[in-house]
């Protein structure tokens, strides 16, 4: 009896190696603080809050996910998009390009907008100038807290308030061109002869109204730029 369950035990143990569990262990150290919820900027390491809490050890803990969840955080989450088309009537021709991100959001970078810092040399946003608290403007869901000639870190704390939607459609560059009959240029010796106007980042949809979304939390960075261009196309 003793020899066959000495069997049973081996071959238990040998099952449960050859199959192991769909779970993984993490030993906690007195060091390890929780907080119920997401946290953001969580993953600074010299990050901190006081509403945090401490593990009290020994403690079982079970860290589980919602099957079937996805952040919209998450890269794999977010869609870029783009697409376009040519097309010709007699002697016109159309080329059109849109570009875009679908599923995409990012946080507007308090530090980044915060006016008269450096001395008075940043500049005053328009979109702040026309939405702060003020003595006369005692709203208190305003995007801006009171002005003020420094910056203060407790308005700019990291905080869903600045979370934005930067899903948009951009007409990335369009181009029409218009070709004279050959009737009238081959008298001249001239094959081919074509006026034409193009231009890029012409037109942007976007829920996001207060800067261009593809400048992100930046209001104050370099902006996207509109170009337009003229000219001609001969051949001979």
């Amino acid at each position: 009896m003793p020899v066959r369950n000495l069997l049973l035990c081996l071959l238990l143990f040998i099952c449960l190696k050859a199959f192991p569990q769909n779970s993984h262990t993490v030993l906690f150290d007195d060091g390890w603080r929780f907080f119920r919820g997401g946290a953001l900027s969580a993953g600074n390491a010299r990050y901190d809050n006081s509403e945090w809490r401490k593990v009290d050890l020994p403690h079982d803990w079970s860290i589980e996910d919602l099957p079937g969840t996805k952040s919209p955080f998450m890269q794999s989450a977010i869609s870029q998009v783009g697409g376009g088309f040519t097309v010709g009537y007699k002697a016109f021709d159309l080329s059109v390009f849109f570009q875009g991100s679908a599923r995409s959001f990012f946080f507007i970078s308090a530090d980044s907008i915060t006016p008269f810092v450096n001395n008075g040399q940043r500049g005053l946003l328009q979109y702040i100038a026309d939405d702060h608290w003020s003595e006369d403007n005692r709203n208190i869901n305003a995007f801006w807290p009171r002005l003020s000639a420094y910056a203060i870190d407790n308005n700019n704390q990291p905080s869903t308030w600045w979370l934005r939607n930067g899903s948009f459609v951009r007409l990335k560059s369009a181009e029409i061109g218009y070709t004279l009959p050959a009737r009238l240029t081959k008298k001249y010796g001239i094959e081919t002869f074509r006026f034409y106007a193009n231009g890029t980042n012409l037109l942007v949809w976007s829920k996001f109204k207060m800067w261009d979304p593809e400048m992100a939390g930046d209001g104050l960075g370099y902006p996207v730029q509109r170009v337009i261009n003229f000219g001609l196309n001969v051949s001979f």
